[in-house]
């Protein structure tokens, strides 16, 4: 057992780590003093609410009015993602405005969040309406474009991140045009062919690096490549600094006052940093949590030592994990096309929802009828199945102890949402390190997430029986030897798949200069790089609740909350 004092030290140390982190987000979002964060919210000319982050330097005033940058993200995503650039820009002197896009994030379903965006920033007292710049990636490019179009603000500068330049575009307009895109960005052509950009930059094949056309008349071109893929084009280093620069040279006529920085001193891996910290002190609070609050008398009666006996061989765990990993991620594109052509007949309300719940759903069948074939060469093969029909081993099952696994898995995402709420509202930030985090949920997004849980729990069900039945091996002297022994090989075994997955899509990509796996295939590896730690979080909590209860619901139950939030905060309306 956790020792009394042991759980209690690690609750506090993980709360420690939340705030610390929340606090250095918080502090570098802020530029280290010189930059007012607020978020603010505003409406679009459909009605949308658009949800957004301003930073202000602490020196713009209606008598100092500065140039002003949009900032907008790209599909399945929120504002967050293209934070660095909202943090580098503001603390040089631009006041900047980060949104989330339409049925993103917390910004109401609609269709003319851009164009209200660059209103909203270009009529704000501090901002130098004649100099406005927007940066968009991805989709986020294509509603920059739309926003140019249609709103009688101009735009003097725009850097399109991995997204395409328009139909309309040409030598002069958007003015002063920066295309920025990974080498192996999946869904760019760009960087095997620059020809595709000729007429917008007015030469036959535009070289990387090299300035076209002229800042004054509004002609000014550049292309600029950088090692990276479609997801990481909003945190690279080159692209940034480019980004930087070109603001500079389009809005501030290539000044450079006492307030400027190189655009090479960049501080937002600070902000990722206390990102990941008070994400992980979050996560790990959840354990000592759990401990403590099973030992009640609320719930003291859902603890049970699991057993110990028919363990898995070093062989049998290898074999079970090897056809467990081939289940999940072979399937994915089968099941997840599958759920897109069921989405085209069947409506339902966030983009990507079916098809990542057929994914989902499709996989824990798959498992489930596969167990039998892992089992069938064990001692005891029907503990697994009788440990299913048991919600607390040992008792006869009624609502009681379903009811009380239930509300304990709630208190615990409860937790989290609690802390949540309190970084968001205390620091403008979210509970993430770039990738997908722990969002507040907004009231559409809250009715949806139990849908997603209700076909999580199928799946989590079903891991528990493969992770703490068929793959469990030998019992080790000591729980906490014993709970980072199992932890280790569930996790390695859940995620090994995954991994090398990105290993092959990120380092072939950054060997060979090209996207590995192109087009909507490779951009569909979002949800590897999405899931990846949350699936290690997972594994974790599978084998920590296991051994508190000798049960697969606790975990299945608080895996299910935990990921049916996370669903409806990623996927958009």
């Amino acid at each position: 057992m956790m020792h009394l004092q042991l759980r209690y030290t690690i609750l506090v140390i993980s709360i420690g780590m939340l705030l610390g982190g929340a606090a250095l987000g918080a502090s570098t979002q802020a530029g280290f003093g010189v930059v007012s964060v607020v978020e603010t919210d505003f409406l679009a000319g459909d009605g949308a609410l658009i949800h957004s982050t301003l930073q202000t330097p602490t020196y713009a005033s209606a008598a100092n009015r500065l140039p002003g940058v949009l900032v907008i993200h790209g599909s399945l995503q929120s504002k967050e993602w293209l934070m660095a650039f909202g943090i580098e820009l503001a603390r040089r002197g631009f006041v900047v405005l980060t949104i989330d896009a339409n049925g993103h994030g917390n910004s109401d379903k609609g269709t003319s969040g851009g164009t209200a965006a660059l209103e909203y920033l270009a009529a704000l007292s501090t901002v130098d309406a004649s100099q406005i710049g927007i940066v968009g990636h991805s989709m986020g490019g294509g509603i920059a474009l739309r926003a140019i179009n249609e709103s009688s603000t101009v735009v003097n500068a725009l850097v399109l991140v991995g997204s395409g330049v328009g139909r309309y575009s040409n030598t002069t307009y958007p003015r002063n045009l920066m295309v920025a895109v990974g080498d192996f960005d999946s869904l760019s052509a760009y960087p095997s062919n620059t020809t595709l950009l000729s007429s917008v930059f007015g030469v036959p094949q535009p070289q990387p690096g090299v300035l076209y056309g002229d800042f004054g008349t509004g002609s000014a071109r550049k292309l600029v490549l950088s090692d990276t893929n479609h997801l990481f084009e909003t945190i690279d280093p080159v692209i940034i600094s480019a980004t930087i620069e070109w603001m500079k040279d389009s809005l501030k006529g290539g000044v450079e006052d006492s307030h400027w920085t190189p655009s090479s001193q960049t501080i937002y891996g600070w902000w990722l940093l206390g990102g990941l910290v008070s994400t992980a002190g979050a996560v790990l609070s959840v354990f000592p949590l759990l401990t403590i609050l099973i030992r009640t008398k609320w719930f003291g009666q859902l603890r049970r030592e699991p057993e110990y006996v028919n363990a898995a061989s070093r062989r049998q765990y290898l074999r079970a994990g090897t056809l467990y990993g081939l289940i999940s991620v072979i399937g994915f594109y089968p099941l997840l096309a599958v759920g897109t052509m069921v989405q085209l007949v069947v409506p339902f309300p966030q983009y990507q929802g079916l098809p990542v719940l057929f994914w989902i759903a499709g996989t824990a069948v798959i498992s489930l009828l596969a167990l039998p074939v892992i089992l069938r060469d064990r001692e005891e093969p029907g503990r697994v199945w009788r440990e299913l029909r048991e919600v607390v081993p040992g008792q006869k099952d009624g609502m009681r102890p379903i009811l009380m696994t239930f509300l304990l898995a709630l208190t615990v995402v409860a937790w989290l949402y609690a802390w949540t709420l309190i970084v968001d509202l205390s620091t403008s930030l979210d509970l993430r390190c770039f990738l997908p985090g722990m969002n507040d949920l907004t009231l559409s997004r809250a009715l949806i997430a139990p849908i997603y849980a209700a076909v999580f729990f199928l799946y989590f069900l079903v891991e528990g029986m493969w992770l703490m039945g068929a793959m469990r091996t030998r019992a080790r002297t000591g729980w906490i030897q014993g709970q980072l022994a199992w932890s280790v090989e569930a996790v390695f075994i859940k995620c090994i798949p995954f991994a090398l997955l990105i290993l092959l899509e990120f380092g072939g990509g950054l060997l060979l200069s090209v996207a590995i796996v192109p087009g909507i295939a490779g951009y569909s590896f979002l949800f590897f790089y999405a899931f990846l730690p949350w699936f290690a979080v997972s594994s974790v909590l599978t084998v920590w609740c296991y051994r508190e209860t000798g049960s697969y619901y606790l975990a299945a139950m608080v895996n299910a909350m935990l990921f049916g939030w996370l669903m409806a905060t990623i996927l958009a309306f």
